[in-house]
């Protein structure tokens, strides 16, 4: 992964050019960084971020208290749609940052996290915080709000 550009590096590029010749300028922009460029899968991210973390699939659905089968079948990229749910319960399993978790609900076809509702506002805070999935319920719960992995 080492010299790659970031996401949010990508962005900018594409924000400073003023440029009127759009097209030109967005083709050039594509044929430069096409590498960077992915449409990838769940199960691929999933797989990314296994290699990425140097862990085992078991350790992350064990961490994200999900149903072993239904677990596989999202790594393997059976069920492409999880809930969102079971998509933070796996973004606690592995640790992830508030980052990665938008990559992976992303990926998820599911909405990201927002500051501005409040249960949104506490997994991040917990994310954040590398709390695991057990605590985070627990703050979750505390507050009367729904916990993952019901």
């Amino acid at each position: 992964m080492a010299g790659k550009k970031t996401t949010l590096g990508l962005g900018r590029e594409i924000q400073k050019n003023r440029r009127r010749d759009v097209e030109d300028y967005l083709e050039k922009w594509v044929q430069e960084n096409e590498e960077e460029l992915k449409d990838i899968s769940l199960a691929e991210y999933l797989n990314e971020l296994l290699e990425q973390y140097g862990t085992k699939k078991s350790h992350i659905i064990q961490n994200a208290n999900v149903d072993t089968t239904y677990a596989y079948q999202i790594f393997q990229g059976k069920k492409e749609r999880p809930d969102r749910d079971i998509l933070l319960q796996l973004a606690f399993g592995f640790g992830l940052s508030v980052q990665e978790t938008g990559h992976l609900l992303y990926y998820g076809g599911a909405n990201n996290l927002y500051p501005r509702v409040k249960r949104d506002a506490y997994i991040m805070f917990a994310l954040h915080n590398k709390f695991n999935l057990h605590r985070v319920n627990e703050l979750l719960e505390g507050q009367g709000m729904e916990v993952l992995g019901k």
